[in-house]
């Protein structure tokens, strides 16, 4: 029941932190992740749950093996299986042409073959099978008798080798033997029907096949003989030959032509781009001279000229008439000659042009003819070469078929001869089993040590399973890491404080100063002092989750210690619904904070003074109709200022955060806020609920709170107590010391 994962948490002092940063880093605030040290702060804290239940789990796997070894027990009875390689034509063993993947199949085949339910139906028939205790414990009961008995064979083939192992156990070891041994023999007999059923099937398949054979050999034979009597042979290959030869004359001569017509059709081709422009040949220019119209034109045109310069030499001038007349004949001629031969050279051109085209032309026609033949010679040839072709298929099937038939009458012999040869059975009875003495159940080092195992896994799951499922607040580690703040203190539980009288935990401080609550709450003190500067934490709200969490009574023991250490307090009651400070205190006005914030009323006029020197209180006053909208007006601002000039602290006791918001406007207002949690009470969820509400708002909050920690009856807490009294006994000052020295022994760290 103890909630406190380390003693040292009850009374520990947080370091001196940054006032810029209360709160813990953020990689401390995040909740839910599991850590080595979270798994080992778990165990710890639940060993005695851990170390019970192993006792009690470890003692029911011992009692649980004494009752197997003595009224359960089991023998095992254990058989070998081999099963021979495959063997080649001359029945001897060749490890080269064995495959081990192949022969790994076929073992691990064989042994699920071994534990099919028609052979251990057969054996389940057996008479001396049906005489067992096993077999009668199932009390007829056949078809349940054979899925247990499947279940209870074990058949594997061993790695590496050719062997199965069959296994079963018992309760009886001659039972065992008998089983496995009837199990093997079985096998074996239904190993070799099934060898000779599968040669006398091929036999009949391979007679079968061979008379399908011979059928179509003699077919085939027919059509060879109706085939040469048609067509002689020799003579198609000649004749095919003859064609062969025609094809390649006629793709010579086809291929001289198709070079030839290239190149007249590229003549062709120059000479209609040419046109008038082609050149003259000197064959062109005889023909040209040649013409009898073109010699008298040029003969005219000479005979003139000889004229015209017999005139010049018998001093007859260029510009004599008569010269003149000369003249203009002979121009007259030449222009004759000159266009006689122009015409004349294009008529050559033309016929030339017209030459070319008839040459192409033929050329064509010559070409075309040589293709055709060639095609007819290439149709002879293919139907030569088919008819070849297919007596030489006929030839090849005929051949093939003789070899088959060789081939089917040597595996038919080898059928016949492993119908006669037993030896032939590859699979054989390696060794029977023997009279087990032991039984291999229970096995101790499986039970024991595997026990010692599970149940250190039970009990260290069962207490993981406990923290998991227990939803309440329990441990300074829990308000930690639910709620993501620091933790300032953690104040014991008051009915364990058994060293003590304290009636009401709001008097603590006041009535037992000496007491292990009273040295919490100094505690709790001192870790405020420590977590910031008090410029930083004049005014401090202090709010829990749920109501009855104790909140009150923490404010009242923390004014009290902050006013023993030479401060001056002011306690504020901020919980209108149920205010409690009254109650504490005696000799206070009913008169309070609503009086004040409806302006009915000064500070100075409901502030209370206590019998506790530094001590004054303000209590709630009577019930406002809407107490968030008061509290969250600007007078309660005004308020607040006033009373921080006036007092080192300000502490107000505030109503629950999830409840009512008032918390939540008084928390915008002060410097810091402390959540207070009540152990036990309060759950997982409630508490991180307040600590996001508070966040919502963007409250400050210094720290948490663990109120009335439970302990654990003979645990670590009750030893605190006796450790912090025999100390406080030992190591007390004189109970009769002045009052100025009283006064001065508690001296805030701050000052």
């Amino acid at each position: 029941m103890s909630t406190i994962a380390n003693p040292g948490d009850m009374l520990a002092v947080p370091q001196p932190a940054d006032t810029q940063r209360i709160l813990p880093a953020p990689a401390q605030l995040e909740a839910g992740g599991m850590g080595a040290a979270e798994v080992w702060r778990i165990i710890k804290q639940h060993r005695f749950t851990i170390i019970t239940a192993f006792l009690i789990f470890y003692f029911l796997v011992g009692v649980a093996t004494v009752v197997v070894y003595k009224f359960f027990p089991a023998y095992t009875a254990e058989g070998w299986v081999e099963l021979d390689p495959p063997r080649d034509e001359t029945y001897q063993i060749d490890p080269k042409l064995v495959d081990p993947d192949m022969m790994k199949l076929q073992l691990e085949s064989e042994a699920r073959k071994l534990k099919s339910l028609s052979i251990l139906t057969t054996v389940l028939k057996l008479p001396e099978i049906k005489q067992t205790q096993f077999y009668r414990w199932y009390q007829e009961d056949f078809q349940e008798c054979l899925y247990e008995f499947e279940s209870m064979v074990a058949s594997t083939a061993v790695p590496d080798t050719s062997l199965i192992r069959v296994r079963l156990s018992c309760q009886a070891p001659e039972e065992a033997k008998l089983i496995v041994d009837t199990l093997l023999k079985q096998y074996q007999a239904y190993y070799r029907d099934q060898s000779l059923r599968h040669y006398s099937n091929q036999n009949k398949t391979l007679g079968d096949l061979k008379t399908k054979l011979e059928s179509e050999l003699q077919d085939l034979q027919k059509r060879m003989t109706t085939f040469r009597e048609t067509r002689n042979i020799p003579q198609l290959e000649s004749q095919r030959s003859v064609v062969a030869d025609a094809l390649a004359s006629l793709s010579n001569e086809i291929t001289l032509y198709e070079a030839h017509l290239a190149q007249l059709e590229g003549n062709l081709d120059s000479v209609r781009r040419m046109g008038s422009q082609m050149p003259v040949t000197p064959e062109m220019k005889i023909i040209v001279e040649s013409d009898p119209i073109l010699r008298f034109w040029r003969q005219q045109s000479e005979s003139l000229a000889i004229e015209m310069s017999a005139m010049l030499d018998n001093v007859i001038g260029p510009s004599h008439r008569q010269y003149r007349v000369y003249q203009n004949r002979y121009r007259g001629y030449t222009e004759a000659e000159s266009g006689k031969r122009e015409e004349l050279i294009s008529d050559l051109r033309d016929r030339e042009l017209q030459n070319l085209d008839q040459s192409v032309a033929s050329t064509q026609r010559v070409l075309a003819r040589l293709r055709e033949n060639y095609q007819e010679k290439l149709a002879e040839q293919r139907d030569l070469d088919k008819s070849i072709q297919e007596f030489l298929d006929m030839d090849d099937t005929r051949t093939r078929l003789l070899e088959e038939l060789t081939e089917i009458d040597g595996k038919v012999r080898e059928a016949e001869f492993a119908l006669k040869d037993d030896s032939r059975v590859r699979l054989r009875i390696a060794q029977y089993p023997e009279l087990p003495h032991k039984p291999s159940r229970p096995n101790l080092p499986l039970f024991l040590g595997g026990g010692f195992i599970l149940s250190v896994l039970a009990s260290v799951g069962l207490a993981f399973l406990r923290e998991f499922t227990d939803t309440a607040v329990r441990t300074p580690h829990d308000v930690s890491r639910h709620a993501r703040i620091s933790v300032l203190g953690c104040i014991p539980l008051l009915d364990d404080d058994t060293e003590t009288e304290i009636e009401q935990i709001e008097t603590a401080v006041r009535t037992a100063p000496q007491s292990l609550v009273a040295e919490a709450f100094r505690q709790v003190r001192t870790a405020l002092l420590f977590s910031g500067p008090v410029e930083a934490q004049r005014s401090l709200l202090l709010t829990s989750p749920s109501p009855g969490d104790g909140k009150s009574a923490v404010a009242i023991n923390l004014a009290v210690s902050l006013a023993r250490s030479n401060q001056r307090v002011l306690l504020i009651d901020a919980n209108f619904r149920r205010p409690s400070v009254r109650d504490a205190f005696g000799q206070t006005r009913t008169e309070g904070l609503s009086n004040v914030l409806v302006g009915q009323m000064t500070l100075d006029q409901v502030v209370c003074r206590t019998d506790m020197p530094n001590l004054d209180v303000l209590c709630s006053g009577p019930l406002p109709p809407t107490p968030a909208e008061l509290l969250g007006t600007r007078y309660m601002r005004e308020l607040l200022t006033e009373t921080v000039k006036r007092y080192d602290r300000v502490i107000i006791d505030g109503p629950p955060v999830l409840l009512v918001s008032d918390a939540l406007v008084l928390a915008t207002m002060v410097d810091g806020t402390i959540l207070v949690t009540r152990a036990v009470s309060n759950s997982k969820g409630a508490l991180r609920r307040a600590r996001e509400q508070l966040a919502k708002v963007g409250a400050r909050v210094l720290g948490g709170i663990l109120n009335s920690a439970q302990t654990r009856s003979g645990g670590y807490f009750k030893r605190q107590y006796r450790d912090f009294y025999d100390y406080v006994a030992e190591e007390a000052p004189p109970r009769e010391l002045p009052e100025g020295e009283q006064k001065g022994t508690e001296t805030p760290p701050s000052a």
